[in-house]
């Protein structure tokens, strides 16, 4: 997995990037890191995580300390729901750690747990926690924008049928 530059933390949900994009362009398109804390009343770690998936999405960058929304980023605002989530689509197969997922799942011809995909791109550890973290992240990302399916009887992802390894 590439581990350079901004991802996505397992934690961050697209309701979040999108609340946090909200936010930023409610306050003109341009805020200090406290500024956000403040508005969105989260936890600053919390922030700073989502900001990172922003970031990493092209929706956000951030600049000595100021969270600015770019060009994508006002055009994310400006749609509803359904626009937000083919806009997520085209956005998170660019982006890690979904690239990298995305990638592993269109080669596997069976389904496969959550745990052995933690395990074998370094997603997450052991505990049962953060397999139900990486879970969780897995259905709000990559099943909701269409790459991945999910079979909850027996607890299995898989590519979508056309999904292709890039």
């Amino acid at each position: 997995m590439d581990q350079q530059g901004p991802r996505c933390p397992l934690r961050v949900t697209p309701a979040m990037v999108s609340g946090l994009v909200e936010v930023l362009e409610l306050l003109n398109g341009r805020a200090d890191v406290a500024t956000l804390v403040s508005e969105v009343g989260m936890e600053s770690g919390v922030v700073l995580e989502i900001l990172e998936a922003c970031e990493a999405l092209g929706l956000v960058r951030v600049d000595e300390g100021d969270a600015i929304l770019t060009e994508l980023g006002r055009s994310f605002s400006r749609r509803r729901h359904s626009g937000k989530i083919k806009m997520l689509r085209e956005l998170t197969k660019n982006a890690e750690p979904f690239k990298s997922i995305i990638r592993y799942m269109a080669e596997k011809k069976d389904p496969i747990p959550v745990e052995q995909i933690c395990r074998e791109l370094n997603l997450c550890d052991d505990s049962p926690e953060s397999a139900a973290m990486a879970k969780s992240f897995l259905l709000d990302w990559l099943v909701t924008t269409g790459y991945l399916e999910y079979n909850g009887e027996g607890g299995l992802f898989k590519a979508r049928r056309g999904v292709k390894a890039s």
